[in-house]
């Protein structure tokens, strides 16, 4: 797992590492180091040797001296602009000795000079180390127009810690910052990297140990995200004589005649994560529809009302059929009216198995979510903004302002796992400690797309995984899925069929 850190997390980790005995001045040292490993990694195989450093006068420019003479020791034909001056922080004063020790030609970036514009143009590696955790506000108009331009230039933009320009803590921006194609986060991810609109200008994100040992995290314990070696910790391995009980026996109910589409995407992914049997409750309004697809689910189709959704009437039959099961789902492409308000009730209510809800199985508590809370079993909430907005009573505006917060006061008052959809998925089952999915793209956005999940999620549930558990590998694997269909397609042809088609190739680096 990858800690996700504040800015004032960051300095009192240091402070006790200095206090342990690690200096300032070696925890600098070994973030250079470690930035340019990352440097190295990447093209030591090429032969694009031509880097330009932009440094700052503080730590993060400190940062950038220790990068620029490491790579400048290993063949590397480096530059260094000074951009703000020389150094004023004592440590990367020392940093700035060393490298004039070995020669490396660093000068005052001049804005103007013909000579360093040619040096930005001619340059396969621009090192961006003016501003870390410590930056607030906008960024000068003098360094606007040099990142500007910088970005014209074509080379591979590495940025130390956070991309110039970028708060650690809030996503929100007062400025444009320069875009990386790579962020070398140092010791921890920060807000800023997990959260748009700042993630969009970090590019590939890697994080790098300096040399802290684990026990002086432990204090800092809130937030993370996963990495896929995490997630496959998370699934209990198949018997070799295993049978589809072993596996679970999920319940969807879902589906209208306005919707069967929902029902489909949610049981093919069900299907899909491994669930021994995938029950579907639906309209029979929507038999034709609902048969097109999944061949694998076991159907019981219900009285429809005059919407052609599922009657208040069947509550008996449905309540029959999710007391033989393992979790439930409800809510994806159900319609709203009094029919589903009334069988999300019965559900809630009744439930003794973990529930999912969804779509219009969460609109329809949103005029009492008490009953949320008051459920007998474990209930997982799978908002978008705008779902989460009206359970709060407030905007997606608002919601999007502070996902995290909006996903703790929905832990608070509901008592659920809360899996709060978007870019950046965020995940908490208290409200005190949350995960953030690094996985997925902005050609995800559609519909469908959560009924997948939801889908996922219930068959997760079904292999034994926790609610907590369950979401976290679900957001992250549909996030894999919508990046494996984005890599052989274009952004807006991600569909969540095709999504389903990629699971199963996306799972089997699971070991499922």
């Amino acid at each position: 797992m990858m800690r996700i850190l504040t800015s004032e997390q960051i300095k009192a980790v240091e402070a006790a590492a200095d206090e342990s005995g690690i200096s300032y001045l070696r925890l600098m040292e070994n973030a250079g180091s470690a930035c340019a490993k990352a440097i190295r990694t990447r093209f030591d195989p090429t032969d694009k040797r031509r880097v330009v450093a932009l440094c700052g006068k503080g730590k993060n420019g400190g940062d950038g001296f220790v990068a620029a003479r490491k790579l400048f020791e290993n063949g590397y034909d480096v530059h260094v602009l000074l951009v703000a001056g020389e150094p004023k922080a004592d440590n990367a004063r020392e940093m700035f000795a060393r490298l004039q020790e070995l020669e490396v030609p660093a000068e005052p970036y001049m804005p103007q000079s013909e000579r360093q514009r040619a040096l930005l143009q001619k340059a396969d590696i621009l090192i961006d180390a003016v501003f870390g955790t410590g930056f607030a506000g906008s960024l000068p108009e003098n360094l606007q127009a040099l990142f500007a331009f910088a970005e014209t230039c074509g080379g591979f933009v590495v940025s130390i810690d956070l991309p110039s320009g970028v708060c650690a803590d809030t996503p929100q921006l007062q400025s444009r910052p320069l875009k990386a194609d790579l962020t070398v986060s140092v010791m921890a991810l920060k807000p800023a990297l997990v959260s748009f609109p700042a993630r969009e200008f970090a590019g590939e994100i890697q994080v790098v140990s300096i040399g802290i040992p684990d026990e002086l995290y432990k204090a800092y314990n809130k937030a993370f995200a996963f990495s896929d070696k995490d997630i496959a910790a998370l699934f209990p391995k198949r018997a070799a004589d295993a049978n589809k009980g072993d596996f679970g026996k999920a319940l969807v109910i879902a589906g209208s005649y306005e919707m069967p589409g929902a029902a489909l995407l949610a049981c093919g992914a069900c299907v899909e994560c491994g669930a021994g049997l995938v029950r579907l409750a639906f309209p029979e309004q929507a038999y034709a529809a609902v048969t097109a697809a999944v061949p694998e689910k076991v159907l019981l189709p219900l009285a429809s009302n005059r919407f052609g959704r599922i009657s208040a009437q069947e509550e008996k039959r449905l309540l029959d059929a999710l007391s033989n099961a393992t979790a439930c789902l409800v809510g994806c492409g159900l319609g709203l009216d009094y029919d589903t308000k009334a069988i999300v009730r019965a559900v809630l209510q009744n439930a003794g198995v973990p529930v999912v809800l969804d779509a219009d199985g969460i609109n329809a508590v949103c005029d009492d979510i008490d009953m949320i809370r008051e459920a007998k079993a474990p209930v997982i909430l799978t908002p978008h903004p705008g779902e989460a907005a009206r359970l709060l009573g407030c905007t997606a505006r608002e919601i999007q302002a502070d996902r995290m917060g909006a996903c703790a006061t929905l832990c608070e008052k509901t008592g659920a796992t809360v899996v709060l959809k978007g870019a950046g998925t965020v995940i908490s089952a208290d409200g005190k400690r949350f995960s953030v999915n690094m996985t997925g793209n902005a050609g995800m956005a559609t519909a469908g797309s959560g009924d997948v999940l939801a889908g996922m999620l219930l068959g997760f549930l079904c292999l034994g995984l926790s609610p907590l558990e369950a979401a976290v590998a679900a957001a992250h694997i549909h996030g894999l899925a919508g990046d494996a269909v984005a890599a052989q397609s274009a952004m807006c042809s991600v569909t969540p069929s095709k999504m389903l088609y990629a699971l199963p190739s996306v799972l089997s680096r699971f070991d499922l």
